[in-house]
């Protein structure tokens, strides 16, 4: 029988920086095969405790951003998604649930559900300035490479790595064609752009100026630096060079990226490219990944006419401080804090609403 407990195996040695890694977060694609060979599909016991919890959540009467593990009670699910949390700590720092019961609840109730799943895993985090801690994904016909978040379009994506700790997705409707998720491990592609061109990898460890963009304070510096590769405490950590590196080169005090940047960038990107593996959604499935070994994207989609077809994904950013070890700057900065704005209320929206750059 398939099972994703990769953990319990695995072998991971001491991080050093500017030697290989050896670490089990470090796979390549054509060891994942078939989904159903490293995921775990929900028992009709645990869909069971899933509605109950939702159920016993309701009776509370507690707004849905209120849903914590002292009121969403789960029996034995409870050591799996412990597992869960092991596999994204100290295993292959992804892992596909399958099988959540969507159909036997109502949007609410799976977002209900959903949030009861992730505080397993950690703390909720609010995912952009208008305190969203249950995300949407969803296309609203905006434009990525205009003033629209790339959740809200279709087109396809940049590898990227979200501020938390991890990021999880449920696959609540599939797009008419298209839309597949893609993954590849950080941990890889140090080890390759290592063993192909050290050079660059140095240059990689090295800090790059980021844009903070508009979920900030007002008064907060428009820009932090950060290295793509990081090390601390004998484990590897890694940031993606995404467009926050490319909207930064905008920002006035923000030094031209060296050539040695430009090229390690360019080199970087198109590595990506090459080791990342595609994965597919379908209805019920809960895609989880640990944002500091692990980038993600997704191919562009056509949806369906109609309203009650399209795509719909529900996002939640956990932060976990019991996660792999990460320098203070980046546990207290923006990727490992996510977006903190005083005075911001935190909200669980049902539907996916426009949110701008």
């Amino acid at each position: 029988m398939a099972d994703f407990r990769t953990f319990t195996t695995a072998h991971r040695e001491p991080a050093v920086p500017m030697q290989p890694l050896v670490d089990p977060a470090g796979w390549e694609a054509s060891q994942l095969g078939p989904v159903q060979n490293w995921s775990y599909s929900f028992t009709q016991s645990d869909q069971d405790e899933i509605v109950a919890a939702v159920q016993s959540f309701r009776n509370t009467g507690l707004s849905r951003v209120d849903v914590a593990r002292e009121n969403f009670p789960l029996g034995k699910l409870a050591s799996t998604l412990a597992d869960v949390h092991r596999e994204l700590t100290d295993g292959r720092g992804m892992v596909m649930l399958q099988n959540f019961p969507i159909d036997r609840l109502d949007l609410e109730g799976n977002a209900i559900g959903f949030m009861g799943i992730g505080v397993y895993l950690g703390d909720r985090m609010v995912q952009n300035r208008h305190g969203h801690v249950l995300g949407h994904v969803k296309d609203l016909g905006l434009d990525y490479h205009g003033t629209g978040r790339a959740y809200n379009t279709r087109a396809d994506l940049r590898f990227h790595a979200d501020s938390c700790d991890y990021v999880a997705l449920l696959c609540l409707q599939v797009s008419k064609s298209g839309g597949e998720s893609r993954v590849v491990s950080s941990v890889t592609v140090y080890n390759e752009i290592l063993k192909r061109r050290p050079d660059l990898a140095k240059v990689l460890t090295e800090d790059f100026y980021r844009s903070m963009g508009l979920d900030k304070d007002k008064d907060a510096a428009p820009w932090f630096k950060q290295p793509v590769f990081n090390f601390e405490q004998g484990y590897f950590s890694a940031a993606a060079v995404g467009v926050s590196v490319d909207k930064a080169q905008k920002l006035p005090g923000v030094p031209p990226l060296t050539d040695a940047q430009k090229e390690a960038v360019v080199y970087y990107r198109n590595l990506v490219e090459e080791l990342a593996a595609d994965i597919p959604f379908r209805p019920g499935d809960v895609q989880i990944l640990n944002n500091f070994v692990m980038l993600h994207s997704r191919r562009e989609f056509e949806d369906w006419p109609e309203e009650n077809r399209r795509r719909h994904l529900l996002r939640l950013w956990i932060r976990d401080d019991n996660s792999r070890p990460i320098p203070d700057s980046i546990r207290n900065g923006r990727q490992g804090a996510g977006i903190r704005i005083k005075g911001l209320k935190p909200i669980a929206p049902l539907e996916a609403t426009e949110v701008s750059e």
